[in-house]
């Protein structure tokens, strides 16, 4: 079997994850909304609290998802460097095209969306519940921060991503002396 098809099944596995990374993201908000909503009536109190972690989860699932990306990103320019199935390298000459003008962006801006919306309205349910009970202002703020730094991680991810994949798209492959540092340090606060 040659490289081009082993990149392409590369490609395909790497596919077929982000659909469970996806799914995986439905079943964590799902189960902490049930829980923190009291669906599961095995506490008297609702454990409202618990829905705080949704931004988190989502964030978790989120960058694992854009690490699949950069993956699929990588592979294409490889293939579109190697020229042995002149099919295969001119296919991906124009979804380099395409991509660059947007077209394949839509499944990260749902991807980005959904964390968006999930991190958004089932947190607000805790900050709804505990603005309630204005004796306990300190819970009220303890939580709002946890919320406001869960949206926070959202976006430093996504705009991770974004600078990942212009770094990949603007420098070739070798030498590895152009690209930055990227200790966890760095992860998300690189310089261009």
């Amino acid at each position: 079997m040659d490289t081009s098809n082993l990149l392409k099944q590369e490609v395909n596995q790497t596919l077929e994850d982000l659909h469970d990374f996806a799914k995986w993201k439905l079943i964590a908000v799902s189960s902490l909304a049930a829980a923190g909503l009291g669906l599961s009536k095995s506490e008297p109190q609702m454990p409202y609290w618990l829905l705080m972690f949704v931004p988190y989860a989502c964030a978790y699932v989120d960058l694992n998802c854009y690490q699949y990306l950069l993956r699929i990103l990588l592979i294409a320019k490889v293939l579109r460097r190697t020229q042995d199935d002149a099919l295969l390298y001119q296919y991906e000459e124009q979804c380099e095209i395409y991509r660059k003008k947007g077209f394949f962006g839509l499944g990260i801006f749902a991807q980005l969306g959904s964390s968006l919306t999930f991190s958004a309205i089932l947190p607000g349910f805790t900050l709804v519940r505990i603005a309630h009970d204005w004796k306990n202002i300190w819970l009220f703020v303890s939580a709002l921060v946890a919320w406001l730094i869960g949206i926070l991680l959202l976006f430093l991810c996504y705009r991770s991503f974004i600078k990942k994949s212009r770094l990949l798209n603007d420098n070739d492959l070798l030498p590895e002396k152009n690209l930055p540092d990227q200790t966890v340090t760095n992860f998300f606060f690189f310089k261009r």
